[in-house]
């Protein structure tokens, strides 16, 4: 449906659109056009041609012509959140916070404040190609234990806590490693990452509805307020920093808190897996089954995805609904990187009604799925063994989520 809309769109007028949004609301029919407008209530007007969703009605914002970008390779800041900002370079302000020059998108970086509890990582330098992007999966960190941990560039890792953190690459940060009595100061030029004790971080969520932003060159910044204009958008991070991007520079914007509920966000009911020899893959929200992003070979290309469930068979997901949602969506196919040679099937039952996916692999591309589930009491995701026994059927269900 979404590729006979976009061609009717590009026939419609002779006149070149850019930047071309796909505006996907409470309704099942998504509505393409050049973004006019993005008001704070998350109203939306398209034109070229005439479109609009309601304020209050919104579930995503997604540029038509280009993929949802790789997470950032290059040194960067990740929050607590999740929020991943490519940076220049970083300044310390003292022991309360840092001030990134964020790289969002092609312009100019742009000076954003983030406080010392809202941080999880901090790659002054490019991180190894291996590494993987949630901090937890680090090699040199250890999340279970109540410390932060500091990466220098000659590999060597010392852990304990952070004392203070001084002026920019000529600074120094002042780390108190386990067991000793006084901090010692290390050269920020000696210092490839620094991570913070997780169970320290926190970024407040809003009440009501917010948005997650995706920029051209793979940042994620969670943002309280947001608009747009068919040049500019605007926006406040969650920790209070504002920034601007040109229009071009937006590929995503999602609404969370709104009308739709992501599943990667939602307590299965009762969940169920079998292994098909020794080696278990439990189900992972927001990540692949293998701790990597969300990644699907799509008509746009390689994309990775920020929210959504990975699963490998045989998993057995039941969630309830309670009556209280009208659709249920996602883009479902297997790893864009682990699955190139996996079969599955994939059967979603509502109330016991089965939608099969037979057969999925990967040459067969990925499956769009929107299913009614008006006063539907029950959701059940069946991934099963296809023809290959369990051979690289990592599954990925992106943007799985149920819309009011």
């Amino acid at each position: 449906m979404l590729p006979t809309l976009l061609a009717l769109v590009l026939a419609a007028d002779p006149v070149p659109v850019f930047p071309l949004f796909v505006a996907h609301g409470t309704d099942p029919t998504a509505k393409a056009g050049t973004l006019s407008k993005l008001a704070p209530d998350f109203a939306v007007t398209l034109v070229q041609p005439d479109g609009s969703i309601p304020a209050g009605e919104l579930v995503a914002l997604r540029r038509a012509e280009l993929p949802q970008p790789s997470l950032p390779a290059t040194a960067h800041v990740r929050l607590a959140n999740g929020d991943v900002l490519r940076v220049k370079d970083v300044t310390a302000d003292g022991d309360s916070g840092i001030t990134v020059s964020a790289r969002l998108g092609s312009g100019k970086p742009q000076p954003l404040a983030v406080p010392l509890s809202a941080l999880s990582v901090v790659w002054f330098t490019d991180p190894p190609a291996d590494t993987p992007p949630d901090p937890a999966a680090y090699t040199w960190f250890d999340s279970t234990k109540k410390q932060d941990a500091l990466l220098l560039k000659n590999g060597d890792v010392v852990r304990g806590s952070v004392d203070k953190l001084t002026g920019d690459d000529t600074g120094v940060i002042r780390f108190k490693q386990a067991g000793e009595k006084s901090p010692t100061s290390y050269p920020r030029s000696a210092v490839a990452a620094l991570a913070f004790d997780p169970s320290l971080g926190r970024v407040r969520k809003p009440k009501g509805a917010y948005a997650r932003v995706t920029t051209s060159d793979g940042s994620r910044v969670t943002v309280s307020a947001v608009a747009a204009d068919g040049k500019l958008l605007e926006a406040t991070s969650l920790t209070g920093a504002k920034f601007t991007l040109p229009l071009a520079d937006v590929l995503a914007v999602d609404v969370l808190g709104g009308k739709a509920t992501y599943l990667s966000d939602l307590k299965p009911k009762a969940v169920k897996e079998e292994a098909f020899g020794a080696v278990e893959w439990p189900w992972a929200a927001d990540r692949s089954v293998k701790g990597h992003p969300l990644r699907l070979k799509t008509p746009l290309g390689e994309e990775v995805f920020g929210k959504g469930l990975g699963l490998h068979p045989k998993t057995t997901l039941t969630y309830d609904l309670g009556g209280k949602y009208r659709r249920f969506e996602a883009t479902v196919g297997l790893d864009a990187t682990t699955g190139k040679r996996g079969a599955v099937d994939v059967t979603i039952l509502v109330d016991g009604k089965p939608t099969k996916l037979d057969g999925l692999t990967f040459s067969g591309g990925v499956k769009v799925v929107s299913i009614d589930v008006s006063k539907a009491k029950e959701l059940v995701i069946v991934v099963d063994f296809g023809t290959g026994g369990d051979v690289q059927d990592d599954v990925t269900f992106a943007d799985a989520r149920l819309v009011e």
